[in-house]
């Protein structure tokens, strides 16, 4: 599952249609690693959508079987870390290396997570920005300026299979539990009403938006790319590139027509964990927005040829884990 920081993200508020205004939270509450445009759906630009969130703890579309490990500790601290520190801004240049994120054992247990977002970037203006300057210096004032943290539980378990084959166990992310209690932290206790899917490869859900609305929102995660890199015994770094499909949920019709998707966008989250002791891990997050061209929708095509394949999303988070078992 992908750096489960990009669990700590903000809230979606109150949905009142499948219009052009954006959603709201409330003043009290603060999802998502990334602020999500849709097109016709739109998710608060102030705080890292709930959607987002979720995109980053599911995980992604692989056939391999060996555990996400480098041996070459000098070339793992180059790669993953310098292109957080770099603020790269070119699609992740790797692909599937493992059949999951393999954590080392020091995880294991629950957590307390508290997320704090340190920067925002629009990478390609703020013309390209959800909400444009608005929207970017709304997300700036409420996310980095009044410190609209997010706090939520979070779980890493044993699996069987892993590096050892048949019999074999690993250290991974929960994924189902996880992205229900960061939903939970940034829409509210019932937000998610259906969790057809929550594996490696793909991570599915139903949403309710808070707010009383009877539109209920279906979102894919597909991952596209994993790597993971344990550079010492105490720093382990690891990144995901997925996916990110929102469509309406038609669970009270499901004979009508398809619909497109109100948004699909790739979000690549790096995270560079270091434990700091038994019952305290700490993470530096960074996760980038890119847009995907669409079929159907002329407006989203041209923004996409406009991004020139650059992310037009970047955020920062300080992300402390502290034990409960």
């Amino acid at each position: 599952m992908m750096p489960i920081i990009v669990l700590s993200l903000a809230l979606l508020a109150t949905v009142s249609a499948y219009g052009n205004s954006p959603l709201r939270k409330p003043l009290s509450i603060s999802m998502s690693a990334q602020e999500n445009a849709f097109s016709q759906l739109q998710v608060p630009s102030n705080r890292r959508t709930s959607l987002a969130q979720i995109a980053a703890l599911t995980t992604a579309l692989t056939t391999a079987n060996q555990p996400a490990y480098s041996s070459d500790a000098t070339q793992l601290q180059s790669t993953l870390e310098a292109r957080s520190a770099e603020n790269s801004l070119v699609p992740p240049p790797y692909g599937m290396e493992a059949s999951d994120i393999f954590y080392p054992p020091s995880f294991l247990g629950s957590w307390k997570a508290l997320s704090k977002t340190t920067d925002i970037i629009a990478p390609c203006g703020f013309e390209l920005f959800t909400g444009g300057k608005a929207g970017y210096d709304n997300a700036v004032q409420t996310e980095v300026k009044e410190g609209n943290d997010l706090e939520y539980k979070a779980r890493f378990v044993t699996l069987s299979g892993g590096e050892g084959g048949s019999g074999s166990t690993y250290i991974a992310a929960d994924r189902e539990y996880n992205a229900k209690e960061i939903a939970k932290a940034a829409m509210g206790t019932y937000s998610v009403v259906d969790t057809p899917v929550a594996t490696p490869n793909r991570y599915s859900c139903v949403l309710a938006p808070p707010g009383g609305t009877n539109n209920l929102i279906c979102v894919d995660i597909l991952a596209l790319a994993r790597k993971a890199e344990p550079v010492s015994s105490e720093k382990f770094v690891c990144s995901e590139f997925v996916r990110q499909i929102v469509s309406p949920a038609q669970r009270n019709n499901p004979n009508a027509p398809p619909v497109p998707p109100l948004s699909v966008k790739e979000i690549e989250t790096i995270s560079i964990y270091n434990v700091v002791g038994e019952n305290k891990i700490t993470c530096r997050q960074r996760t980038a927005t890119f847009l995907v061209p669409s079929q159907t929708d002329p407006l989203a095509f041209k923004k996409w040829q406009l991004s020139q394949g650059k992310p037009v999303d970047v955020r920062y988070y300080d992300v402390t884990y502290t034990r409960l078992t």
